[in-house]
């Protein structure tokens, strides 16, 4: 029995290892022909051709083009955290908390991070990419709506408190995608935040 558990962990982590070295093909690929020949004169049956993967499989990993400059799972893992951090610390705090245990990170750690966060900035001016960052942001904020409401036991849709903090974390996630670094932007915002709204 302890045998097929053994080889049942192990299939799973190889296949966690094959989606990633895919994930990661596509990427790659698509940063280069980004690169080389701008967003819009880059196609996704150029992308697949470069990664050499079917179309099924780009839109496995990927919704769509514009994803690829922003992290596969942007922002989640501080809102993960933000959910399960313990439940007697009041909302700010369980924040805090969840931002200390991920090391602020709102995109997944890579060696072409820096390279995906310039490209984004430089393409930031065209529609559909503009378009998809805002998406993601009211995605994020709305999602920090539902786990603060959670958090305190309230109802978004009759008390303020989730939706001032999700509005807020809309505004954080929106900074860091036009500024596009990380670094110092949670203390400064928080710094911010409370030199506001003291009293």
């Amino acid at each position: 029995m302890q045998g097929q558990g053994t080889d049942s962990a192990a299939e799973t982590g190889l296949r966690d290892r094959k989606k990633a070295r895919t994930r990661e093909t596509i990427r790659t690929a698509a940063l280069d022909l980004f690169e080389e020949q701008g967003f819009e004169g880059t196609t996704v049956d150029q992308i697949c051709r470069r990664a050499d993967v079917a179309h099924r499989t780009f839109f496995r990993y990927y919704p769509s083009k514009e994803a690829l400059l922003f992290g596969w799972d942007f922002g989640n893992v501080i809102l993960d955290a933000f959910a399960a951090a313990p439940a007697d610390l009041a909302p700010w705090a369980a924040l805090e908390h969840a931002l200390i245990a991920t090391g602020g990170r709102m995109e997944e750690p890579a060696e072409h991070t820096a390279r995906r966060r310039a490209l984004r900035l430089r393409f930031l001016g065209i529609r559909t990419v503009h378009d998809h960052a805002l998406i993601l942001v009211d995605s994020f904020a709305q999602r920090a709506v539902v786990i603060a409401g959670q958090r305190l036991g309230v109802d978004p849709a009759t008390d303020l408190r989730p939706q001032v903090l999700g509005t807020a974390l809309g505004g954080l996630i929106r900074r860091h995608i036009m500024v596009g670094s990380e670094e110092g932007l949670l203390a400064a915002w928080t710094a911010a935040l409370r030199e506001l709204t003291a009293p």
